[in-house]
């Protein structure tokens, strides 16, 4: 695990097996069950891959007007929508 990542003592239990719980790299909200690392791991390992859905979309990228035709999410319209280029140089990963 990233050690520079926050993390929040809590006083929790796992949702699955029971194992005390004192540290997790998020705060729970108290409406989702909680796992220990162990039964997270094994979770993740039976569920089957998500299909990323796609959303057909007729726009322009807000930064350099590159035509969008496919994202993967539904665009609202409240927050400008950029390119897979724009949007990876404006997050760094560039």
């Amino acid at each position: 695990m990233d050690s520079d990542k926050q993390m929040y003592d809590v006083d929790l239990d796992c949702a699955e097996c029971g194992k005390h719980i004192s540290q997790l790299p998020f705060q729970p909200s108290g409406d989702r069950p909680v796992f220990c690392s162990d039964c997270l791991r094994a979770k993740r390992q039976t569920r089957a891959p998500r299909e990323r859905r796609m959303y057909d979309v007729d726009l322009n990228c807000a930064e350099c007007g590159k035509h969008i035709t496919q994202l993967p999410f539904q665009p609202t319209g409240d927050r400008p929508i950029y390119c897979m280029d724009c949007n990876r140089a404006r997050r760094g990963d560039a």
